[in-house]
Parts: C-alpha cells; sequence; structure tokens
C-alpha cells in the first residue's frame, strides 16, 4: 500500500469512528432518558475532542475526527431535538 492510499483509509476511519461514537451514545441517551439530555450530550463530543487535540503527537493528526466529532455532535443534537425546535 502507498502512503497515499494509507492516509485516505486513515481519514475514512476517523470520519467512519466519530459518527459511530456521537450515533451510538446518542441512541443510548434517547432511549435511556425522557427528555433528551443535550447539554449531557453536546459536553462529552466536546470534552473528547479537546483530549484527542491535547493528546495528538502531531498536530494535524487527529483534526478531522475532531471535526467529524463536532459536526456529528450538531447534527445528531438537532435530530433528537426536532420536536422542542417546533
Amino acid at each position: 500500500m502507498s502512503t497515499h492510499v494509507k492516509s485516505e483509509l486513515s481519514l475514512l476511519s476517523e470520519g467512519f469512528l466519530s459518527l459511530l461514537l456521537t450515533a451510538c451514545f446518542s441512541i443510548y441517551l434517547y432511549k435511556s432518558y425522557t427528555p433528551f439530555p443535550w447539554l449531557s450530550f453536546i459536553g462529552i463530543p466536546i470534552g473528547l475532542a479537546i483530549v484527542v487535540a491535547c493528546w495528538g503527537q502531531k498536530k494535524n493528526q487527529w483534526t478531522f475526527f475532531i471535526i467529524g466529532l463536532l459536526f456529528n455532535m450538531v447534527v445528531w443534537s438537532i435530530v433528537f431535538n426536532w420536536s422542542s425546535f417546533f
């Protein structure tokens, strides 16, 4: 495998991991609590993004994962709070 293919697979797996983590956590919160605890849901991905950013050894190593976490946090928060908006 060339380094280009490895880097592309790494970006793809980081995107899927961020989607999987946020989706599983949001579904767990949705099934466990009657009103969706959106503050807890927002806090966990932001905290995980800060931890990954601080522990990342290279500067741009985990940026796609962090951006994916934050983007998926916004999307899932809107999806599970849709009824409270209208």
